[in-house]
């Protein structure tokens, strides 16, 4: 398995991947440099990671979130946010089918649709709050809101289906 996005960082678009070896091994990539971690899912949503070939002790944590049109990476008590290049498309806590999913385990603090809104693609839908941030999700799609599992106050586990967002279907001509 092998996960490649591109992001903006410093103004510079830098390719980013992991790639999965073996057992609980991962090939990290950052723009030229490559490294090796021991990777281990956390139940909060978050991985400890520890260097291939050093002590367990150098390990960290890392969290990641969709925040809008960026992509937000917590690592070590210090969040980076990552853009997307201009060329390229997507959205915050969404796919192109339109489904937002909890980016990680946190509290709804906000549910701004019902079933029936029409939004846009870049519309914040909900507020959660996780890693003591709060994460605004979007569909990454413009369509009509089908329905709408979160409640504000509630628990969600990372993963979980918040909004379900149908596509805008094209105007004839």
């Amino acid at each position: 398995m092998k996960i490649s996005r591109e992001y903006v960082r410093g103004g510079k678009t830098v390719a980013v991947s992991a790639e999965h070896l073996e057992g609980d091994r991962w090939r990290v990539r950052v723009g030229e440099q490559s490294y090796e971690y021991h990777a281990v899912a956390l139940g909060d949503g978050g991985v400890r990671l520890a260097p291939v070939g050093q002590e367990f002790d150098r390990s960290f944590v890392a969290y990641g979130a969709p925040a809008g049109k960026e992509f937000m990476v917590r690592v070590n008590g210090r969040t980076h946010t990552l853009a997307t290049p201009a060329n390229k498309r997507g959205g915050g806590g969404g796919g192109s089918d339109g489904t937002i999913r909890a980016p990680m385990t946190g509290t709804v603090l906000d549910v701004m649709c019902k079933p029936g809104d029409t939004v846009a693609a870049d519309q914040a839908l909900v507020v959660l709050s996780a890693m003591k941030m709060e994460h605004k999700l979007t569909a990454g799609i413009a369509g009509v809101v089908l329905s709408v599992a979160a409640k504000k106050g509630g628990t969600v586990d990372q993963g979980a289906a918040l909004v379900v967002v149908e596509p805008k279907k094209e105007a004839k001509e």
